[in-house]
């Protein structure tokens, strides 16, 4: 999990960002473990957050 500024982090495995660096620690964790993302912990990535904005 990578630091990008002082609200950002990014998993380094899928490159999704969050707000929240306990989100981007599971991310990556879970990424790195199975080698895939997880839905659940992939829907509150920011990437995910601007899609819902757009189809509103």
């Amino acid at each position: 999990m990578a630091k990008m500024d002082e609200n950002t982090y990014q998993c380094e495995i899928c490159k999704l960002h969050y707000k929240d660096e306990s989100d981007a620690k599971k991310c990556q964790d879970w990424c790195s473990q199975h080698n895939s993302c997880n839905l659940e912990i992939t829907s509150r990535s920011l990437e995910a957050s601007k899609s819902r904005h757009t189809f509103s």
